[in-house]
């Protein structure tokens, strides 16, 4: 835990420390949602441009909205945080994105290495946020938290393959191919060819043994803490009839007392 933290200060993209406010940190978490859809669009745009497929939105205006998205997070997360300078320094990375874009995207004349360059850092960042928020996820080891961060991996990862390989024709057969692999069945109905292709594939087998060994101990944790609860209530249970059973015996000695004293009194 302690070196993802080290690794994502030294990439300009740590986000807002476990140590900050309440504020700060919900804040944070509220802005989640949106850097996701935003990933995954960087990645339709990507798999569009790679294989020469029109995408619905106007890239423009979409580079316009992510560039915005991290002047809104950047801004109000500085406001909130309670050390402004360390929270910019630990996230560099929006600084750069912020001020490159600012000359880019509120021009129509812009260049087109440095616009490229400047969506190459967005789309990193934006894979940060998500990597960081699917490890935190997976670290509570709790099977819904464990699956939606599987479905995100897979649904990424799907879309990734279509953009580097050319036989996958679509972003679906991507995410059927990623959740296949994943999962480790391998029906063979979609295989990468090209080299690129078999690259990431490796990656994404690599992790799928991670993944599904995570589920599984997750459906284990589920049913083990279903019967731990089962079995606190027999002992909650057990515990309350001890303590009226108890009661009632001091009940009893009390009343024995009262009767010993009104004897002895005669």
């Amino acid at each position: 835990m302690a070196d993802r933290r080290k690794l994502s200060r030294l990439i300009g993209a740590a986000g807002v420390a476990s140590t900050e406010n309440d504020l700060a940190r919900n804040t944070g978490v509220i802005f989640e949602l949106p850097m996701l859809m935003a990933a995954l669009g960087i990645l339709l745009q990507w798999w569009g441009q790679a294989t020469n497929v029109d995408i619905v939105y106007n890239s423009r205006y979409f580079d316009l909205f992510l560039w915005g998205l991290f002047v809104v997070e950047s801004t109000l997360l500085s406001l909130f945080v309670n050390n402004t300078r360390r929270y910019l320094t630990e996230n560099w990375l929006n600084l750069v994105i912020i001020v490159m874009g600012f000359p880019l995207l509120l021009k129509w004349n812009f260049d087109i290495a440095a616009l490229r360059l400047l969506r190459i850092l967005i789309a990193f960042s934006l894979l940060v946020h998500v990597a960081n928020r699917v490890q935190k996820l997976l670290s509570r080891n709790a099977l819904s938290t464990t699956l939606t961060a599987s479905c995100i991996v897979i649904i990424m990862a799907g879309i990734m393959m279509a953009a580097l390989e050319p036989t996958i024709k679509s972003p679906w057969d991507g995410i059927w191919w990623a959740w296949v692999t994943v999962t480790t069945v391998g029906y063979g109905d979609i295989v990468p060819q090209t080299p690129q292709g078999r690259i990431f594939a490796g990656f994404v087998i690599l992790m799928g043994v991670a993944l599904f060994s995570m589920i599984t101990a997750a459906f284990a944790a589920y049913f083990i803490s279903q019967k731990e609860d089962e079995v606190l209530d027999e002992e909650r249970e057990q515990y309350r009839k001890i303590c009226d059973v108890e009661e009632r015996i001091y009940s009893l000695e009390r009343k024995l007392d009262e009767l010993i004293k009104h004897l002895g009194s005669r």
